[in-house]
């Protein structure tokens, strides 16, 4: 829990500002920010599922997370040092290749902690609200000490907190050894292992279901700041619908023990699909301000109920031993997918405006409708 909340408190500051620092500390044109940026998501792509077989190999599977909180603190004090274009890139995907990688690891030591139904056992829910509750604080002390200290406040911020996750880690850590049972493999059988992950028909259709169902998120997350504002709300009731949002979103996953007890996670997949298609018609529809607020309460649905039903069942669908791979290949094709469909976002803004958010309903129902014939499958 201490080590998820001390990551989302530097990711909540380095998602908004890390793009206005590299433009006012190295004077970046935006082409070159976006290539200094999209490390991360190339991270998860392409080194993350080749970190994850690494990470499956350790008989105590917390020994990962610290190699990789210290060796991502440290890395990100590099990036923060070094000058010139090539160098930030660079170091740049150093940086973010550790601790994008690390993230999937972690929710996997929540899954399992939550799913021993041991006494005093972590929720896995309660912990992702308490990171996505972080994840506000950082954004809104961002603007804050900004205003009040510079840029660097954010960069400083972002390095404390990066030092923290490795304090956390090495310190408060405690073994999680592989179960007994579990079949030992080298680092090459373990890729092959997760290749054969695609031949399963249930892991399949969850990569699917939850990629297209989170990447039709991309035309709200880029635009509906801009809509809204078109629309003549004013600044601070936009940052409260935001705020709404997640913050309906945190109550959801309080819940989340409770709510995992009546409905399987191909229901609540197959729900998130559905209220997401909900939602983005409805915002297309540039309703009035009153009815923004129970289709921001969707977002519970959209992105909170797919997220846990697809980690659940891909947990489940992966063999022990190659855990870490089984989810870093969904946290892959969902930030991928979410890439995609972002450069799509701007294109249906320029042409669309309000519109383009029935093509995201569409993708939406894509997913909707492979996750509702995995619930029937699973019935």
């Amino acid at each position: 829990m201490l080590l998820m909340a001390s990551l989302f408190l530097g990711f909540g500051m380095s998602l908004p500002f890390l793009g206005r620092w590299l433009q006012e500390t190295h004077g970046l044109s935006g082409i070159e920010i976006a290539l200094v940026l999209s490390s991360g998501q190339l991270a998860r792509l392409i080194v993350g599922p080749l970190i994850a077989a690494w990470a499956d190999g350790f008989a105590d599977r917390n020994q990962p997370l610290r190699i990789l909180a210290v060796t991502g603190a440290g890395l990100y004090a590099l990036f923060f040092w070094v000058d010139g274009l090539i160098a930030l890139i660079l170091a740049g995907f150093l940086a973010q290749s550790s601790l994008q990688a690390i993230m999937p690891l972690v929710e996997g030591a929540a899954l399992r902690a939550s799913a021993s139904g041991a006494p005093g056992g972590l929720s896995y829910g309660v912990s992702r609200a308490i990171g996505s509750m972080a994840f506000i604080v950082a954004n809104l002390a961002g603007g804050f000490l900004i205003a009040s200290h510079g840029i660097h406040a954010a960069t400083t911020w972002i390095l404390v907190c990066f030092i923290g996750a490795a304090v956390v880690a090495l310190v408060w850590l405690k073994p999680d050894p592989l179960p007994p049972t579990t079949a030992k493999a080298g680092y090459r059988a373990r890729l092959r292992e997760g290749g054969r992950l695609f031949a399963r028909p249930a892991y399949v259709r969850t990569l699917a279901a939850g990629a297209l169902i989170q990447c039709a998120h991309a035309f709200y997350y880029g635009f509906s700041t801009l809509i809204w504002t078109g629309q003549g709300l004013s600044d601070g009731l936009i940052g409260a619908l935001w705020g709404f949002a997640v913050g309906v979103e945190v109550i959801f996953l309080w819940f989340l023990a409770r709510i995992e007890k009546r409905f399987a996670p191909e229901v609540l997949l197959a729900v998130g699909g559905v209220g997401a298609v909900v939602r983005w018609v409805g915002l297309g529809l540039a309703p009035a301000a009153w009815a923004l607020w129970p289709l921001q309460a969707l977002h519970a649905l959209s992105f909170a109920a797919t997220h846990v039903g697809a980690m659940r069942i891909v947990q489940r669908e992966t063999p022990a031993e190659i855990a870490g791979l089984g989810l870093t290949f969904y946290a892959a094709s969902t930030a991928t997918g979410l890439g995609l469909a972002t450069l799509c976002a701007g294109a249906l803004y320029d042409s669309s405006g309000v519109k383009g958010y029935f093509v995201m309903a569409a993708i939406a129902a894509c997913g909707a409708s492979r996750a509702v014939a995995g619930m029937r499958k699973r019935a």
